[in-house]
């Protein structure tokens, strides 16, 4: 049996700012595109830009060398908010859509795709269905299983289902539901899922834990406010969430949670990553210094060890 979780999280606001450098901008704006890494590289996925346009590329970036390349000669269905993972040697892309952003009634891709980016020759496979494609789904990978949770039915409907998918075997398996319905963002940790905030019919604070060993869910604390547009990544054992121009690092044996000002400003429906041992922040909307929507080409980065200290 799992232990208790202290619902009691140790919070530490810090007044502190954490500046962030320029990277070579993305050839072009995007949002709500999708977006996943390896130790080295950082990866783009689909996403739209001001006209509605989608793009149906996948791009790559070398934090260490500063450069973006177009993985060719792969082209995916253009669409956005695409769930990206990589599990087992590939890349795999579940959900996305050509609707609004925020309608949660436009049309799903049911297709599970299997990008081989390491191929001489990349190579784009349907390997799956997806059981239950849906509006702002969120995704995590642990040890060659992918895990979808969460998102938004209907409009008046949130979820509250988990889903695993097997990168190898292609199965999929229903787990243990959330204790919420509810669009969330989360990421795992040493087989244990965690996910902080998000959104139903009404912000959410808490911050729920899954343990995948045991088909479990508990509740480990809460937000000092709730958090309900994010990123979130992780290292060792220290998430990473940068949601309304701050950073939060949510230490998972300590319990502890920090929050940090950013020189980013607002930005919503950007990508985050770590690979090169930085943190990556790029593209999204941006709000400028007149209150008007702006989507971006910027790529922010940070050394890791400097949230880490």
């Amino acid at each position: 049996m799992q232990s208790c979780v202290s619902a009691n999280i140790s919070k530490e606001f810090e007044n502190a700012s954490l500046r962030f450098s320029r990277g070579t901008p993305m050839p072009s704006p995007r949002a709500y595109m999708g977006y996943c890494n390896t130790n080295k590289t950082t990866f783009v996925v689909g996403g739209t830009n001001k006209t509605d346009e989608h793009y149906n590329t996948i791009l790559s970036y070398s934090p260490k060398n500063d450069t973006w390349n177009e993985v060719t000669p792969i082209n995916i269905t253009g669409e956005k908010l695409i769930n990206t993972t990589i599990s087992g040697g590939s890349m795999f892309l579940f959900n996305g859509t050509k609707g609004k952003e925020n309608d949660p009634m436009a049309s799903i891709d049911l297709n599970v795709r299997e990008v081989a980016y390491n191929n001489r020759v990349p190579e784009i496979t349907n390997v799956s269905l997806n059981p239950q494609a849906i509006h702002k789904s969120s995704i995590a990978e642990w040890k060659g299983k992918v895990f979808l949770f969460g998102g938004r039915i209907d409009n008046e409907t949130y979820s509250n289902t988990l889903f695993s998918f097997d990168a190898k075997k292609k199965k999929w398996k229903q787990l243990a539901h959330m204790p919420k319905q509810m669009i969330t963002y989360g990421t795992i940790v040493n087989g244990k899922l965690y996910v902080f905030g998000g959104r139903n019919e009404a912000p959410i604070d808490e911050i729920y834990m899954y343990n995948i060993k045991v088909d479990r869910w508990v509740k480990v604390g809460k937000l000092a406010e709730p958090i309900v547009d994010a990123t979130i990544t992780n290292y060792g054992s220290n998430i990473i969430i940068f949601s309304n121009e701050q950073l939060f690092i949510y230490n998972t044996d300590k319990g502890t949670l920090k929050r940090y000002h950013t020189n980013i400003g607002k930005l919503v429906g950007n990508g985050m990553t770590i690979s090169a041992d930085k943190l990556i922040i790029f593209g999204g909307v941006k709000t400028n210094s007149v209150g008007k929507n702006v989507y971006s080409s910027n790529v922010y980065t940070l050394d890791i060890q400097k949230i880490l200290q």
